[in-house]
């Protein structure tokens, strides 16, 4: 296992972000916090999704927590520069019916195309899409390929070096005593051990400002948070058991989402930058305080509602329903008529 257990990084990060706002450092990204408090006020109704959509996902349930594991080595979405043809998502034609398909949605249909309903995934099926030619002919013209396809070799030769070769061994091997997926199980959990020296740096995503460390881990927690959807309708998935644990899943969608809603305001050069789609160069001051003030907004929101909903005596949501809600609401502000834009940055991070 690595040094650092990452059980504690979801509440580093946020106290890495209270501490630049406590110096009064943050340069770029505030957070309004009474446009927090107008949301939690209304006490949304939210839904934990099951991802079960027809073509897009498998029907076993087993088959879609690997094909999850797997999607997330690769990353779900790839902004495309070409906004006037493309929207903001990268998108290819489907080789099986000619559609176009973009975003999120290519990389699931594709995933479940190629794997189908088998219930686990080999290392070498994995390692044979991730040579150049059946990368290229799996997700044509997809952003830095040569990274994402990096990755997933080195998931490939993790599970084959760990996990008799298997990715259902590794799902397996986070189950708990009791039969639940755990996120964190004294190194054993899913987070743990995809962030551990056992698949390197293929889910790392750790950011820096000065001396202050600010572990997003986006793509290794949106992994329990899927499978657990899912679990909810299965009848062979186990749930995951410390869901109340996860940590935010801070990508692209989630700051559009919340700068729209008025909880985070950029200065003036920022705002310029991502009105006119600007490449925000990863690991920039700029591109840590979005996604970090992002993280802060999202557990501020799930602890205060959560406190709300023990009082009225409901069921506590988890991040699992955060997410969901803000990054819905992001996907379809331009299908609203809204002119906001996610901020762009070429990174395999999120």
């Amino acid at each position: 296992m690595s040094e650092t257990m990452p059980n504690d990084a979801p509440k580093r990060l946020i106290d890495s972000w209270n501490e630049l706002e406590e110096r009064q450092d943050n340069q770029f990204v505030k957070i309004n916090r009474a446009a927090l408090d107008k949301l939690i006020e209304q006490n949304p109704n939210l839904n934990q999704p099951d991802w079960l959509i027809p073509s897009i996902h498998p029907n076993d349930d087993w088959a879609f927590a690997n094909q999850i594991v797997v999607a997330n080595t690769i990353n779900y979405m790839f902004l495309n520069k070409d906004i006037e043809r493309d929207g903001e998502s990268w998108t290819m034609r489907d080789p099986l019916d000619n559609y176009i398909l973009s975003g999120s949605t290519a990389m699931l249909t594709r995933t479940t195309q190629l794997f189908g309903e088998a219930s686990d995934i080999s290392w070498a099926k994995i390692i044979n899409l991730a040579t150049p030619s059946k990368f290229e002919e799996f997700l044509p013209d997809i952003p830095m390929a040569d990274t994402r396809r990096e990755k997933l070799a080195n998931f490939a030769l993790g599970i084959r070096d760990y996990y008799d070769g298997s990715v259902r061994s590794f799902l397996e091997s986070t189950i708990d005593d009791k039969g639940d997926f755990r996120i964190f199980n004294n190194g054993q959990g899913m987070v743990d051990r995809m962030l551990s020296e056992e698949f390197g740096d293929v889910f790392a995503d750790t950011s820096y400002i000065e001396d202050l460390e600010f572990p997003f881990n986006k793509r290794a927690n949106l992994t329990p948070i899927l499978i657990d959807g899912r679990a909810r309708i299965s009848e062979t998935l186990p749930t995951v058991g410390d869901m109340d644990q996860s940590g935010t899943v801070i990508d692209y969608r989630l700051p559009q989402a919340l700068r729209e809603l008025g909880v985070l305001e950029y200065d003036s050069l920022l705002e310029q930058s991502v009105d006119s789609y600007e490449h925000i160069p990863a690991g920039s001051r700029a591109e840590v305080e979005i996604r970090a003030a992002s993280a802060s907004a999202v557990v501020y929101l799930l602890e205060n509602l959560n406190m709300k909903r023990e009082a009225e005596g409901k069921e506590p949501y988890t991040m699992a329903h955060i997410d969901f809600w803000l990054w819905k609401l992001g996907r379809e502000l331009k299908k609203n008529g809204s002119q906001s834009l996610p901020h762009y940055t070429e990174t395999t991070s999120y």
